[in-house]
């Protein structure tokens, strides 16, 4: 095994860990666990063979706090998501701006709410003038989007 295949094999358990953090009651990953050391070599394996092919997604609805479609990795998948956000985050969060919250370390909602409110203060000259902020959505937005196109053929 080479430095490069025996790291990546070493970044698929990172990323192992990484998936199960906020996942280890869901059956999906309890059902890879049983053996999960056979799994990722499994995976190591796909990866480096050029095998690896995505595995259906469960698809359901959720209805709080507001009524949208879910689609859910199967747990292998979301194994190679966090691999390969583990590799490329470092490239994009250096590009990012500082107004961009979202799935960042050290950039939770309270980062985001003391970052608005500092911008509420600047903008009305520390509430003196009118400020506005717009807060929209593009109601089914996520659900209208055409998932045939992003299918295998």
């Amino acid at each position: 095994m080479e430095t490069s295949d025996n790291d990546l094999l070493c970044r698929l358990f990172q990323a192992y860990y990484d998936a199960r953090k906020n996942k280890r009651g869901a059956i999906n990953q309890l059902q890879f666990e049983i053996h999960y050391e056979a799994r990722l070599i499994q995976l190591y394996q796909d990866i480096l063979a050029r095998n690896y092919r995505i595995k259906p997604s469960i698809a359901f609805t959720i209805e709080n706090p507001l009524k949208r479609e879910v689609f859910a990795a199967d747990f292998s998948d979301r194994v190679v998501h966090h691999l390969l956000f583990n590799m490329i985050n470092p490239v994009f969060e250096k590009l990012f701006i500082n107004e961009s919250f979202s799935c960042r370390t050290g950039k939770g909602t309270h980062y985001g709410i003391n970052t608005l409110n500092n911008a509420i203060i600047t903008c009305s000259n520390n509430y003196q003038e009118d400020c506005y902020i717009l807060k929209l959505d593009i109601q089914g937005y996520f659900m209208h989007i055409n998932k045939l196109c992003f299918s295998e053929t």
